[in-house]
């Protein structure tokens, strides 16, 4: 008898609510943003499941690292991330220098760290001795000191992406300077070595233009990871990132080595398929 009266007031309740919904077709709408509403906190939920085993976690050596790395099936040759702080104070530049240790036990091979204005790179030296300081006592088990060398785009001494560099980790500090008004430079001085005749007219095309910007440019990152709680490149080099994976979590303004991880792990698993 119940089974009964169930199976006559579901037709009835679907019919109900059509009536309803042709009524007023503006609650179908308001039905949709909550039932969306709704599947986007329980996103964020699931993106910050991680932050509570791992918020509190900062490690001090490098051998705390060996359990996280063994689970990671690939690494990003080239590691950027966004900085943190719109001040250049002391204690940003340790943190930097903790990721760059981070990233080297890892197995990153490039760090580029992106500050919009510039003002990281007049403190080039400064986080140089940091990076030198905290690398002695995170990395004091291993028997060679890794050289983690810091440069900059505007640095021509030191151009990156040198063959000849020996350093087992290169750090890039990079600002907006080296995006678009990088690309306007580079275009004019193509065009100038076109009009004199430097080179042909033929073999002007987007691998020409993409070596000339890998001189003093960054390459490519495989990974970009910002820490603040949206995601705004303001300015980063818009060349370099058409390929690259960017990570953020929602709600997380904080520098912090949760987050370093959730991004390795989610490029990790991502498969990259170059637009195929």
């Amino acid at each position: 008898m119940v089974s009964t009266e169930i199976f006559l007031f579901i037709p009835l309740l679907l019919i109900g609510l059509v009536i309803i919904f042709y009524r007023r077709p503006d609650l179908i709408y308001n039905l949709l943003l909550v039932i969306l509403h709704f599947m986007y906190s329980l996103y964020k939920l699931y993106l910050s499941i991680p932050l509570l085993f791992l918020r509190n976690r900062t490690p001090t050596c490098a051998s705390q690292l060996s359990g996280d790395i063994k689970y990671l099936d690939k690494i990003p040759k080239h590691l950027a991330v966004m900085f943190w702080s719109d001040d250049i104070q002391e204690e940003r530049l340790i943190e930097a220098a903790q990721l760059c240790c981070w990233a080297w036990c890892f197995g990153v091979k490039t760090v580029s760290i992106y500050e919009p204005e510039g003002h990281l790179k007049e403190y080039i030296q400064l986080l140089q001795y940091h990076i030198n300081t905290v690398s002695r006592e995170f990395i004091s088990l291993e028997k060679i000191l890794p050289t983690i060398q810091v440069t900059s785009p505007s640095s021509i001494s030191s151009p990156i992406e040198n063959e000849t560099n020996q350093s087992d980790l290169l750090v890039n500090l990079i600002s907006r300077s080296d995006g678009r008004a990088r690309i306007v430079e580079t275009t004019k001085s193509l065009a100038k070595d076109v009009i004199q005749e430097k080179i042909k007219y033929d073999d002007v095309n987007i691998q020409e233009l993409d070596r000339r910007l890998k001189i003093f440019q960054i390459p490519e990152p495989q990974l970009l990871i910002s820490f603040s709680s949206r995601i705004d490149l303001d300015g980063f080099p818009p060349w370099q990132i058409h390929l690259t994976e960017i990570f953020h979590v929602p709600d997380n303004p904080n520098f912090s080595y949760s987050i370093f991880l959730q991004g390795l792990r989610k490029y990790s698993k991502c498969n990259q398929r170059f637009g195929k």
